[in-house]
């Protein structure tokens, strides 16, 4: 995709999720694959850093993605697998991982707020 299209009524971080939802489907990004840097993606769509971090917590959401602070963010082996037996359980490093995962979004949100309070 490329740029952001300015005349597109879904918010950036929606349409740069869009396309990488995209890429995830159709194999262009493969399962286990590490999705490009934070600041590759900034250059590629010409936004700003968290634009970037929302459209990959969208991802991360839908479970997609997984990401480690420090390292980057890979597809799901999982996300583009049939779907498992419901009475399987998942096993404790991917619930870990799923934990890490949402901890680190809140994380992100809750310095963003903390940023936009009045010192004092």
């Amino acid at each position: 995709m490329g740029k952001v299209d300015p005349d597109d009524p879904r918010p950036p971080y929606q349409q740069i999720a869009d396309d990488l939802r995209s890429e995830i489907r159709s194999g262009e990004l493969a399962a286990g694959q590490r999705l490009p840097r934070q600041s590759d993606l900034v250059s590629r769509y010409d936004v700003a850093l968290g634009t970037v971090k929302s459209a990959l917590a969208v991802l991360r959401d839908e479970g997609l993605i997984v990401s480690r602070k420090g390292e980057g963010a890979w597809v799901r082996r999982e996300a583009l697998d049939e779907p498992q037996d419901e009475e399987a359980a998942p096993d404790a490093a991917s619930m870990l991982a799923e934990v890490l995962d949402r901890l680190e979004v809140i994380n992100e949100r809750l310095t963003s707020i903390e940023k936009r309070l009045p010192q004092g």
